[in-house]
């Protein structure tokens, strides 16, 4: 999968952008509450193509 930092995503509720690869993880931000959550690499890109996160073009 390319690149996703700097990727804006809707996923579960949240409006997330991502700003770090941590090789097995990836840093995000919350847009809303600027708090910074860690998801796991594979969770966040199956999301991705199962249509569960949405891409925010910006």
């Amino acid at each position: 999968m390319d690149s996703l930092i700097g990727r804006t995503f809707v996923i579960s509720g949240m409006t997330i952008e991502v700003i770090a690869d941590d090789g097995e993880r990836y840093e995000t931000r919350n847009a809303t509450t600027r708090e910074t959550i860690f998801f796991n690499r594979a969770v966040l890109e199956n999301a991705i193509k199962l249509g569960k996160a949405e891409e925010i073009s910006q």
